[in-house]
């Protein structure tokens, strides 16, 4: 199982591979939704040189969802992606397939549209058009994800850790509410430390508006400590988001899993999972969504 992580600067690349990471995500929010940090062309390009040289990899987030004219400058990004030789590109819409086709590089896609890879024989259609990987759902059991895991045709990951995203429109509906209530709403646009409470639920949930639309996150971050050793020998990549987080966070986190794998010490990792139960849970590995697609 490789470790993958979503750095927030090119600076810190370097101390979070020295704790265990094998994978970066790095991405350009034209290109991209839900990112921790849009990174520049020239950035990625100082990454790639960065990780490459640390004998790691480079994934290139790219799930935008695409419209007309989106797709002559997605194609330009996917030629980017191919000259740079990054070890995957993470997509969620089925034009990009397309697209990277014609480009010639769709060996090292990787299908993650949230929340439709739900079974096993995804992973076979998949296997079939040549990309390289597919994102489990991660509204699905544990018991779930490790059956398609041992089943599985090519590389599978899963969001193992960090803020699930539960809600993306493309309304822009901060914007919307500070304009209905007739207040000023332009420090509240690309705002990461807003909430949003319901009536009915003592909950709050993480929300931002970007150029994308309107994004909503579950309250509590997604844990997995006492469940990575189970996904150790059926999952292939296990993905830790940083978002709405910081890069000590992120070090911390890391430096956690790989400590648990090293051991494999349930006792190590009831002892983590408990210092972190005050703002994160287990997500749905053990209780099913009510939502199904």
């Amino acid at each position: 199982m490789k470790i993958a992580v979503t750095p927030f600067n090119v600076g810190s690349i370097q101390e979070l591979a020295a704790v265990g990471t094998d994978i970066f995500i790095l991405g350009n929010d034209e290109y991209a939704n839900r990112l921790v940090n849009s990174f520049s062309l020239i950035e990625i390009q100082e990454a790639k040189d960065l990780i490459s040289s640390l004998g790691k990899e480079l994934y290139l987030n790219m799930n935008l969802i695409l419209h007309n004219e989106h797709l002559d400058s997605y194609k330009k990004f996917l030629m980017f992606a191919k000259e740079l030789k990054v070890d995957g590109i993470i997509f969620g819409d089925l034009g990009a397939y397309m697209l990277a086709r014609e480009v010639g590089i769709e060996g090292k896609l990787i299908y993650n549209p949230e929340t439709l890879n739900t079974n096993y024989y995804d992973t076979e259609f998949w296997h079939r058009k040549g990309i390289k990987g597919l994102t489990i759902s991660k509204e699905i059991s544990m018991t779930e994800m490790i059956e398609i895991g041992t089943k599985k045709q090519l590389e599978v990951s899963i969001i193992g850790h960090g803020h699930l995203s539960m809600f993306h429109s493309r309304r822009p509906l901060i914007e919307n509410f500070f304009t209905y209530t007739k207040q000023e709403y332009q420090e509240f646009i690309e705002n990461r430390n807003l909430r949003i409470v319901e009536e009915i639920r003592n909950e709050s949930y993480p929300i931002f508006q970007d150029s994308h639309g309107t994004h909503i996150f579950r309250e509590k971050a997604l844990e997995s400590y006492k469940e990575i050793v189970k996904f150790k020998d059926c999952i292939d990549v296990f993905i830790i988001d940083g978002i709405f987080k910081d890069t000590n966070y992120l070090l911390d986190v890391v430096s956690n899993y790989t400590s648990i794998l090293n051991s494999e010490s349930m006792e190590l990792a009831n002892t983590i999972s408990t210092n972190y139960s005050k703002d994160h849970d287990s997500g749905f590995l053990f209780k099913k969504t009510q939502y199904d697609k």
